[in-house]
């Protein structure tokens, strides 16, 4: 049975070497075994490679460093694969690869671009910022507006009562599984909900839609409300803008059930 074989030689670019350290994703089209995702931290690598749609993790292992570099073998299924890595700039690198036989004959060869995933992570995250409206005149919440802030992002909604809308305040969103979750607390009220993005518009790197799962619970009462929302943008400003890039302040935001100190920018 043959071996899959992982090798990785990084280039110093100065006298102090390259910083390899965070996540790197593939950028490149990719096919079956093929990188899709490193993650290296000090000498520590830890590779993922495509197998149809998922992603197959090889065990992170220390690699030796080569005084250029940073070498590494995998044993893993029925493949041989080489990489080697170069850098580019601080956010990008050049990985080679070459798919080699049993008896050590390069049937492939071909090059890709990795980008870090803070980069890849700030360009999905701003296609949820703006203010968006409920396109249910009595749907339980009824706007809402998202703010990219110092790599985060920040939900601010308005309720529907029987006397007006009503602010739920900030909180900060938790992004993954393509969505953000997030939890609001308002007096006896326990708000958890989740927003993902519907019609991607590439042009300008924004959802057209927002669909909020929304699960409100009185802890007096226990009674627990849901409701799947979808939002449109909104033409209307709703509000002041979270920051303004020329006059940084600091300001004591209440985000949730705790209150932190968060550097953000105002009028």
């Amino acid at each position: 049975m043959k071996r899959v074989l992982l090798m990785i030689s990084a280039l110093a670019v100065s006298a102090f070497g390259y910083n390899y350290n965070g996540t790197w994703i593939n950028k490149s089209t990719s096919k079956y075994n093929d990188p899709v995702v490193l993650k290296i931290s000090g000498t520590t690598i830890s590779p993922y490679i495509k197998r149809g749609d998922a992603q197959v993790k090889l065990k992170a292992k220390d690699a030796t460093n080569t005084g250029n570099g940073l070498y590494e073998a995998w044993g893993f299924g029925a493949k041989n694969l080489v990489l080697y890595i170069k850098p580019i700039n601080s956010s990008k690198i050049k990985v080679y690869e070459k798919k080699i036989d049993t008896d050590r004959h390069i049937v492939i060869s071909r090059s890709f671009i990795f980008a870090k995933r803070a980069s890849e992570l700030k360009t999905i995250k701003q296609r949820y910022v703006g203010n968006w409206k409920s396109t249910d005149a009595f749907s339980a919440i009824s706007k809402l507006t998202v703010r990219y802030v110092d790599g985060s992002l920040y939900v601010r909604a308005w309720k529907n009562t029987p006397r007006g809308q009503k602010a739920l305040g900030l909180v900060k969103a938790k992004y993954y599984g393509n969505a953000l979750h997030m939890t609001w607390y308002k007096g006896n009220l326990v708000v958890n909900a989740t927003i993902k993005g519907l019609n991607y518009n590439s042009h300008i790197n924004r959802y057209r839609t927002l669909q909020l799962n929304v699960k409100a619970k009185n802890i007096n009462t226990g009674l627990t409300n849901r409701q799947i929302i979808n939002f449109t943008k909104s033409k209307i400003h709703i509000e002041r803008p979270i920051y303004r890039e020329d006059r940084p302040i600091r300001k004591h935001l209440k985000i949730g059930p705790v209150d932190v100190n968060l550097l953000i920018n105002s009028y």
